[in-house]
């Protein structure tokens, strides 16, 4: 069999593999729960990312297993052809090389000044982080909580800060991760999509009770928001 018969060959299975590899990853949610515009935009980064790497990916092993089935050595070993440089493959190679990798950078650089977005907010709250414990203080009418409330479909604004150590603000369902620094606040913003109670937690090594710094993030109407932070401002926790 001719050298471009086998390359034909190796060839139309990468393709017809490469094809349905894509085809699956781009139907699929690679993030578990994806509950505001920012997890949103990361979930998309995933699924692209992982279907550019599914025909490289093949192309490897594609090319291992068809050479490790049609060339695999009988009993009489002999040395093979000499092989030699193919400029136009290494052109070719390096030049969709170049083109993925500017390519990502600008899709990258975009994805992150959307989740950055514009600096302001329609709801407000202050987080205060502690050993082992969140803390959230709402500024529109002093209510404080045990758990964060914010309303579906409003940009929040969050101030983090810590009263001790270096704690993190994780709340995986909005893609959001923020370090509460002691003596220098933080602040991030999340868009939440959908209603529900989502956990969040610390990400941070901060102590022996660290895996018990757990938390809820309750996301709801604006009118069910408004009667809880009216009833919270009149009984406040302890």
């Amino acid at each position: 069999m001719s050298p471009n018969r086998h390359l034909l060959i190796a060839g139309a299975a990468w393709v017809v593999l490469s094809v349905i590899g894509v085809v699956v990853v781009l139907g699929m949610q690679i993030l578990p729960v994806v509950a505001s515009d920012e997890a949103a935009i990361e979930d998309d980064a995933f699924v692209l990312l992982t279907a550019l790497s599914v025909p490289v990916f093949l192309f490897v092993i594609v090319g291992l297993a068809y050479s490790a089935w049609r060339f695999r050595a009988t009993d009489e070993v002999t040395e093979g052809p000499p092989v030699h440089t193919h400029r136009s493959f290494q052109a070719v190679w390096l030049g969709v090389s170049f083109l993925l990798v500017i390519g990502l950078f600008v899709y990258g650089t975009a994805g992150l000044l959307s989740i950055r977005g514009a600096q302001s907010a329609d709801f407000e709250v202050k987080v205060s982080a502690e050993q082992w414990a969140w803390h959230y203080e709402y500024p529109v009418n002093g209510a404080k909580s045990d758990e964060l409330h914010v309303p579906v479909g409003k940009r929040v604004h969050l101030l983090i800060s810590s009263i001790d150590v270096i704690h993190s603000f994780w709340v995986p369902a909005f893609g959001v991760k923020q370090d509460a620094v002691p003596g220098h606040p933080t602040e991030i913003y999340v868009t939440p999509t959908t209603t529900g109670t989502y956990p969040a937690m610390c990400a941070e090594l901060c102590g022996l009770g660290h895996t018990t710094m757990l938390t809820t993030v309750v996301v709801s109407d604006q009118a069910t928001l408004d009667a809880w932070l009216a009833q919270a401002a009149e009984a406040p926790p302890s």
